[in-house]
């Protein structure tokens, strides 16, 4: 992740355990902050899992993924006043009309003034009003946080508690142990815990599926540092030079760069818990994911979905013709009413004649 993809505000709360995670969402998920929640990470270390596996869906709606805006204002109102989470939804503020929502609902005040100023059959439909209000807190999960002019992006940091989630590798290792059931996968990556480039959870089950299908490269899913990071990491772990200066001595010698680049890199190492001594590995605790796989797998989940759709076709159906066999019951009913009155005005009409034939002989 690129740094200027993370706000300095963020940046300035750097989160390193999920514990602590864990808690700010607690904390939201209650209802328990009175302002909005913004957590910046980069992708595949678990940061929503948790919000989701723990929301309650009575007072909790989630907004994800390719997100329109005119979609997200009726939603918001669908689900007014509850609290929201807005998850990998970076195409919504890639709009000027998202943003403008974005702006709307993270406002610091209680009651929150919603507003789409041109009308939409979509919002008819919807039975959505122009205006409206809510009370709904936000929080905003996402891998970068940058869009539109610098002062949009400002005015939404302003509004929230920001946060940056950084775990270490072992951090996420550790995480990872407590779902995860492949021991020799794992134990691969402890090995290599402080030589691998920004581990995450989807690594570990992608090598796990590559190895049980026997395929020798599995490995390569966990990559290694390289360059000058991987030569830096090399001299700082391998116990041969203790002291700065021969750390130092050795990286120059090695790539004829400044001691200042050496110190650079080692920093940033360091930050990422990458200098440490390798901790022994230990013992997964999850069970196997029973994942129907194959072309039967396929045909089945198919087969489903087509029977559902026909019983929901089946269902319209039987509506529609309860409906019109209604409506002609209707029909018929009215019908024989006018047959009857008419039948019964012919009679009065016969009566009358009669009544005048009697006059006239009288």
């Amino acid at each position: 992740m690129r740094g200027d993809d993370i706000p300095e505000e963020c940046r300035r709360n750097t989160i390193y355990g999920y514990d602590e995670l864990h808690n700010k969402f607690d904390l939201f998920l209650n209802g328990e902050t009175e302002s909005h929640l913004l957590i910046v990470a980069r992708s595949g270390i678990g940061k929503s899992h948790y919000m989701r596996k723990n929301a309650d869906t009575k007072v909790t709606h989630v907004l994800e993924g390719n997100l329109k805006p005119l979609q997200t204002y009726i939603e918001l109102y669908q689900h007014r006043h509850k609290l929201i989470i807005i998850d990998d939804a970076e195409t919504l503020w890639s709009h000027k009309n998202g943003r403008i929502i974005l702006r709307q609902l993270t406002e610091s005040s209680y009651k929150k003034n919603m507003s789409w100023i041109s009308t939409s059959n979509d919002l008819k439909k919807s039975n959505t009003p122009t205006k409206y209000t809510t009370t709904s807190k936000v929080c905003i999960i996402c891998n970068t946080f940058r869009f539109g002019r610098s002062d949009e992006t400002a005015a939404i940091i302003d509004r929230c508690q920001c946060y940056y989630f950084s775990p270490s590798n072992l951090e996420i290792a550790t995480y990872v142990a407590e779902w995860y059931s492949d021991q020799i996968v794992f134990d691969y990556v402890m090995s290599k815990l402080n030589h691998i480039d920004n581990l995450s959870s989807r690594m570990f089950l992608k090598a796990s599926e590559r190895r049980r299908k026997h395929d020798r490269l599995w490995k390569n899913e966990f990559p290694l540092l390289d360059g000058v990071a991987a030569v830096v990491s090399q001299i700082c772990t391998s116990g041969k030079f203790n002291s700065i200066a021969e750390q130092v001595a050795e990286f120059v010698r090695l790539t004829e760069m400044s001691r200042a680049t050496f110190m650079r890199y080692k920093g940033d190492l360091k930050a990422r818990d990458m200098l440490m001594p390798p901790p022994p590995t230990f013992a997964v605790s999850g069970t196997p994911l029973n994942i129907p796989t194959g072309k039967d797998a396929i045909l089945a989940e198919i087969e489903r979905d087509f029977d559902i759709d026909e019983f929901e076709n089946k269902e319209d159906e039987d509506i529609f013709e309860d409906i019109i066999t209604q409506i002609t019951d209707a029909i018929d009913a009215d019908g024989e009413d006018y047959e009857a009155d008419e039948l019964s005005d012919q009679e009065e009409d016969d009566d009358d004649g009669q009544v005048i034939k009697m006059i006239k002989r009288n």
